[in-house]
């Protein structure tokens, strides 16, 4: 009896060991962001509000069977791309948007990726408070004319900035939940290297669009421009060089 009690406080004390180490071994492990997210975590310019859905809704309503715009919407055609204009628009809106595509074309982007972007509608129409400037479904919304000039007294391109979401969603392996730009997004949003809060930090979608606008455009928000992208968030300036 003496023995076998014995044996069975020694089998125990081996368990609680064996069971310590393991614990310690996994505690030492670094924490490795997932391959892709549980969920997707976009927001901001693609999520689809009711006052956007009614844009969205306005600019549908007003397409014959074959998707090209009729009545209260005039569709034109800028460099390839395809434009609708609701209603009476602003030569300076024109402008701006004709402006944006220029632009567009004399980024370091390769030519696929700027072939690739004409996929992709541009709806314009002005509606304070319905919208403002989104992405959704292969179509870039300017639905507020305040904003959209307010974005052009400093440096920046909006329709460029959509147009990589855009490309996010449709022309990158598994779209907005991509595992490489997860975590990506997520190693920098760890790493301090943008203040709190900084508009690149706010999901994926919006970590990859920002970046891209600072690195080929410029823009008025953190990382600014393309040698405080490199500087900063390296792996990212790597990932969209190689990729754009």
């Amino acid at each position: 009896m003496r023995h076998t009690k014995t044996l069975v406080k020694s089998a125990i004390a081996l368990l609680l060991t064996i069971t310590i180490q393991y614990g310690c071994k996994k505690a030492d492990q670094p924490a490795v962001a997932p391959e892709k997210p549980v969920e997707q975590l976009v927001e901001d310019h693609l999520t689809i509000t009711p006052e956007r859905q009614k844009i969205i809704d306005l600019f549908n309503k007003n397409k014959n069977a074959k998707g090209e715009a009729t009545g209260m919407v005039a569709a034109a055609s800028y460099r390839s791309f395809n434009v609708n204009y609701y209603g009476t628009v602003p030569n300076d809106i024109k402008a701006l948007v004709n402006g944006e595509i220029d632009q567009l074309y004399t980024t370091s982007t390769t030519s696929t990726t700027k072939s690739r972007m004409t996929g992709a509608v541009i709806n314009v129409y002005n509606a304070p408070g319905q919208g403002d400037l989104f992405y959704t479904n292969g179509n870039v919304y300017i639905v507020n004319f305040s904003v959209y000039r307010n974005v052009h007294t400093g440096p920046g391109n909006v329709i460029f900035h959509e147009l990589i979401h855009y490309l996010h969603d449709r022309w990158i392996s598994g779209g907005f939940n991509n595992g490489t730009i997860y975590n990506l997004w997520q190693n920098c949003r760890y790493s301090n290297v943008y203040p709190a809060g900084s508009y690149v930090l706010s999901n994926q979608a919006e970590y990859l669009a920002v970046s891209a606008e600072a690195k080929y455009c410029n823009t008025s928000r953190p990382p600014y421009n393309a040698g405080t992208l490199s500087s900063s968030d390296p792996n990212c300036n790597n990932y969209l060089s190689t990729n754009f």
